[in-house]
């Protein structure tokens, strides 16, 4: 697929962009593939709980592929099976939550970048780029999964750039040994359509920063059981995931781009050249690129805090 031309953001255009505002409500869309695992359903909550600072407009279904099992007992074998499954998990959430206006669920990408000749303008990807025009402030796009609509709203609609600030929860440090991580390695050319775009962007690395984010089932099922139908429901859910096993806690990875929207001073943060995605998943660096911001460390407590407080009392 042929890339566009993308606008050439100036300085200002882009630290204006990547600015998240420190009071206010912000508008935001989320993109997740949230059947995958069980810290996408906590992310999409807790955003929704924050309406005060946050303005959750829609939340776009993202396509994964892996060896997790749908009611059929079939393996997620395709992009758009595991995009559908996203999209009833995202309703199973919201219908467990009683909040008023609830943001649009709509479906995204049934194939890749990588698979596509063309972008596909799914009603995910339509949504955005309709929302990205139309949006009078900067449009926080939250991607937590393989980062596939937002790769053809960008390739299909590439002046939507001019308009929002994405954060994406994807690879792994710049100094970890490789980059083999499930968000980037799912559609590894719309990764790359990210990183080259241009686009405002902040970068939350997995292994190496994320990874702090860690939780286990006694702790989660501890807070949450019986304390709303939210909190029941997340905390049955929980052992349904893959844990490793006695002692073992997991990643709650998703939170942290959320996270970063409802308060950036839990963040250790700096300004790099976005970095180059090479073939064998290692990082590479051209200091003449645009730059990005990319996350150094968060503050694990004070999302966790903040997380299982508003699910107790939703």
């Amino acid at each position: 697929m042929q890339s566009p031309n993308y606008p050439n953001l100036s300085f200002a255009q882009r630290a204006t962009l990547l600015e998240v505002p420190a009071s206010g409500k912000v508008p935001m869309v989320i993109d997740s593939d949230t059947f995958n695992e069980i810290d996408d359903q906590f992310a999409i909550a807790w955003a929704l709980l924050n309406n005060k600072r946050i303005d959750l407009q829609a939340v776009y279904a993202a396509p994964f592929t892996n060896s997790m099992f749908n009611d059929s007992h079939e393996a997620v074998s395709e992009a758009k099976v595991g995009m559908e499954l996203s999209y009833d998990e995202i309703h199973r959430v919201f219908d467990r939550m009683n909040v008023e206006n609830k943001p649009l669920v709509l479906k995204g990408s049934t194939q890749y970048v990588k698979d596509s000749k063309e972008p596909e303008v799914s009603p995910a990807v339509q949504d955005l780029i309709d929302r990205a025009k139309q949006s009078e402030q900067t449009l926080q796009v939250v991607s937590i999964g393989a980062p596939t609509n937002i790769a053809h709203a960008l390739l299909a609609a590439p002046e939507i750039i001019n308009n929002i600030h994405v954060i994406w929860l994807g690879g792994h440090a710049f100094d970890w040994k490789n980059t083999e991580e499930f968000n980037l390695l799912q559609d590894i050319e719309a990764s790359r359509t990210l990183l080259d775009s241009g686009v405002a962007l902040t970068l939350v690395p997995c292994m190496g920063v994320a990874n702090t984010l860690a939780s286990s089932v006694p702790e989660i099922q501890h807070y949450l059981l019986g304390t709303s139908e939210l909190g029941d429901y997340l905390a049955k859910e929980a052992p349904k995931c893959p844990w490793i096993g006695f002692a073992n806690r997991k990643v709650i990875w998703d939170i942290a781009a959320v996270g970063y929207v409802i308060e950036p001073k839990w963040f250790t943060e700096e300004i790099k050249a976005s970095p180059i995605l090479n073939d064998n998943l290692t990082w590479s660096f051209d200091l003449t690129r645009h730059p990005i911001r990319v996350i150094k460390y968060i503050e694990r407590d004070e999302l966790f805090v903040d997380l299982f407080t508003r699910i107790i009392n939703c």
